[in-house]
C-alpha cells in the first residue's frame, strides 16, 4: 500500500470537504460591515475611523487590524458592497482550508512519512461552526490559521531563521486579533527555553526582533492616533469585568455539541505531563515537547476564554485551540501504533461533529450565546435592500443614525456620515465604558443611554422599541421609511427642523408625524394641563427639538406657561 498516496489523498479530500462546506455557508456577519466601513474611510482619506465627525476624536473600534487593512487593498483595488463581501468572503475560506492543509502537513511531517491518515485534518474539516465562520467576513479562520502555523514551528525549532519566521507570524497574529498575544506568549516561553537549553540566545533574538520592529511601532502609532493602549472594544465588551461562570457554561456547551473533542484531553495530558522516555531519543515527535507544544496553545488561550465568559457566538472563541487539540490525536496515533486507531479515530470526530448534539436556543437572538449565521441569514436581504434604498435618500445629508446589534450593515450601505454603536459601544468611546448593571449577552449589554444620543445629535434610532428608554411611548419618535421589501420602522431620537423637511421632501411617502404642528397643539391646551406634566414634557421636548432648532417663540410659550 502507498501510504504517501493514501495520505495525502484524504487530506485532498478533507481540504475539498471543508471549502466545499464553508462555500455553502458562506455569509456576510454584522460585525464584518465594522471593518469593511474603516477600511472604506480609510481608503477615501478619512483616516481609520467609523464616524465623519470632525468633532469626535477616531475611536478603535475594530479588533482586526490587519484584516481591516487587507479590506483596505480590497477598496482600493475598486471593490465595494457584494465585491468586498466576496473578497472577504473567499479568503476565509481559503483561510480555513489553509488550516485542514497545515494540519495534515503537521501530521505527515511528525510522522515521519509514516502515518496513513490525518486525523486532525479530518476532524477539522467536519467542524461546522468553523465552516460556518470561515466565509462570514470576519478574521475568524485567518486567526486560526496563524495560530496553528505558530504551533507547528513550536514543534521543533531547528534554527534562528525559523525563530525570525515565527516572530513575525506572531506578530501578524497579534495584529490580526489582540489575543494573539496570547500564543505569542506561549511561544515566547519555547524560545526562552530553547535558547538557554541550547545555549544560543540567537531564537531569543531572533523571535522579538519582529515585535521590535513591527509591533512596537504598531502600538506606538495605536496609542498615538486612539490615545489608548488598549482597542475600545476591550472596554465595550468589559474585559476588566471578567464572567468565569459564563465562560464555563459557553465551553461546556461547546464540547457537548462536539463531544468527540473530549477524546482528545485524556492523552493530552497524559503524555503531556508525563517524565521523558526512551522514545523522546528516537524522534522529537515522539517525545514529549510536542505534547507541551499542544497543551500551552490549548491550556492558555482556554483559560483566556474561561476568563473572559466566551462570546455571544457560539464557538468563536474556541475555534482557534481546535487545530492544536485535534492534533493531539495524530500525536496519539504515532505513539501508540495500532492500525486501527487513526481510522477509528477519524471515523470518531468526523461522525460526531456531523450528528452533534447542539443546545437548545441557538437560533433564538434572545439567548445570550446563538448561532449568529442562523439568526441573520432571515435579515441579510431585506437590511440589504433597504440600505441600498436609503443611500441616495441621505445622499449628502448630515444623517446621524443610532444602531445596535445586526445593523453594522445598514451603516455601511447607506453611508450614513455618523452611526452610533450603542449595543456595546463598539466604536464610540463613551458607550463603551458604561458600567454593566447586569451581565447578559456577551458584548451586547451595555446600558442605554438617551441623554448622550441626544447630545450626540443623533436623529434616528434603528431599534424600533427603542421608547422604552425614553420611559414612556411616545408616538411622535415613531419613523418609517417606505424602503422595499418592506417599511422601515426607526425611532425619532432628536429632530432637526431642516433634515425632516428635506427628507420628507425627498421621501413622499415617508411616515413621520409634523412635530413642530404637535407642539403647536400642546401648547394650545397647555394651560389645562397640570404643570408638573408641562415641566417634565419641556425637558423632553428640549432635548429632542429646542436644543438643536432656534425657536424662541416656542421655547418662549413654555416658559411663560412654567411661570
Amino acid at each position: 500500500m502507498n501510504r504517501r498516496a493514501v495520505f495525502w489523498t484524504l487530506a485532498a479530500l478533507a481540504v475539498l470537504t471543508a471549502v466545499g462546506q464553508a462555500w455553502a455557508l458562506r455569509w456576510t456577519c454584522d460585525d464584518a460591515f465594522i471593518s469593511f466601513r474603516y477600511a472604506q474611510h480609510f481608503v477615501e482619506g478619512h483616516g481609520l475611523v467609523f464616524n465623519l465627525d470632525p468633532t469626535e476624536a477616531p475611536v478603535e473600534g475594530y479588533t482586526n487590524f490587519s484584516w481591516t487593512m487587507w479590506l483596505a487593498l480590497a477598496v482600493a483595488l475598486g471593490m465595494t458592497d457584494g465585491a468586498l463581501e466576496a473578497w472577504a468572503s473567499a479568503w476565509g475560506i481559503a483561510c480555513h482550508g489553509g488550516v485542514v492543509l497545515l494540519l495534515a502537513a503537521m501530521a505527515w511531517r511528525a510522522s515521519g512519512g509514516r502515518a496513513l491518515v490525518p486525523v486532525a485534518a479530518i476532524g477539522y474539516a467536519a467542524i461546522h461552526h468553523a465552516a460556518s465562520l470561515a466565509p462570514a467576513g470576519l478574521e475568524t479562520a485567518l486567526f486560526v490559521l496563524l495560530v496553528t502555523a505558530m504551533l507547528r514551528a513550536c514543534l521543533a525549532l531547528k534554527c534562528a531563521r525559523a525563530a525570525w519566521l515565527l516572530g513575525f507570524v506572531g506578530v501578524l497574529a497579534a495584529l490580526t486579533r489582540p489575543d494573539g498575544a496570547i500564543p505569542c506568549a506561549v511561544a515566547g516561553l519555547f524560545m526562552l527555553h530553547d535558547g538557554w537549553r541550547r545555549g544560543d540566545w540567537r531564537l531569543v533574538v531572533g523571535y522579538a526582533a519582529p515585535f521590535l520592529l513591527v509591533f512596537a511601532p504598531y502600538l506606538l502609532w495605536r496609542h498615538g492616533y486612539y490615545g489608548h493602549w488598549l482597542p475600545n472594544t476591550f472596554y465595550a465588551k468589559s474585559g476588566a469585568d471578567p464572567d468565569p461562570a459564563a465562560g464555563f457554561v459557553y465551553a461546556r456547551d461547546f464540547f457537548v455539541c462536539y463531544w468527540p473533542l473530549l477524546v482528545c484531553f485524556p492523552p493530552l495530558a497524559w503524555f503531556a505531563l508525563r517524565k521523558p522516555d526512551l522514545l523522546a531519543t528516537i524522534s522529537p515527535c515522539l517525545g514529549r515537547r510536542p505534547w507541551l507544544a499542544v497543551l500551552g496553545f490549548v491550556g492558555g488561550y482556554l483559560a483566556f476564554v474561561l476568563w473572559v465568559g466566551g462570546d455571544f457566538m457560539f464557538g468563536r472563541f474556541l475555534l482557534p485551540i481546535l487545530p492544536a487539540l485535534l492534533f493531539a490525536l495524530d500525536l496519539w496515533c504515532l505513539r501508540w501504533r495500532a492500525a486501527w486507531l487513526p481510522l477509528a479515530l477519524a471515523a470518531v470526530v468526523a461522525l460526531g461533529s456531523v450528528f452533534r448534539v447542539e443546545p437548545s436556543g441557538l437560533d433564538d437572538p434572545r439567548n445570550n450565546v446563538s448561532d449568529n449565521r442562523r439568526i441573520s441569514l432571515p435579515w441579510i436581504e431585506p437590511f440589504r435592500a433597504a440600505s441600498e434604498w436609503l443611500l441616495p435618500v441621505f445622499a449628502g445629508l448630515d444623517v446621524r443614525l443610532a444602531i445596535a446589534g445586526g445593523h453594522a450593515n445598514v451603516a455601511y450601505r447607506s453611508r450614513a456620515p455618523i452611526a452610533v454603536e450603542c449595543a456595546a459601544g463598539l466604536t464610540d468611546a463613551h458607550i463603551a465604558r458604561l458600567p454593566v448593571p447586569v451581565r447578559g449577552k456577551p458584548g451586547h449589554d451595555k446600558p442605554r443611554d438617551p441623554g448622550y444620543l441626544e447630545r450626540r445629535g443623533v436623529h434616528f434610532m434603528l431599534e424600533p422599541n427603542y421608547q422604552g428608554d425614553f420611559g414612556v411611548v411616545d408616538t411622535w419618535r415613531d419613523v418609517t421609511f417606505p424602503a422595499p421589501p418592506f417599511g422601515f420602522p426607526m425611532r425619532l431620537v432628536t429632530w432637526d427642523r431642516e433634515l425632516m423637511a428635506e427628507l420628507r421632501r425627498r421621501v413622499p411617502g415617508l411616515l413621520v408625524a409634523d412635530f413642530e404642528a404637535f407642539l403647536d397643539a400642546y401648547l394650545k391646551d397647555v394651560a389645562q394641563k397640570p404643570k408638573e406634566q408641562v415641566r417634565s414634557d419641556y425637558a423632553k421636548f428640549t432635548g429632542f427639538y429646542f436644543a438643536h432648532n432656534d425657536d424662541p417663540a416656542r421655547k418662549a410659550a413654555f416658559e411663560a406657561a412654567l411661570r
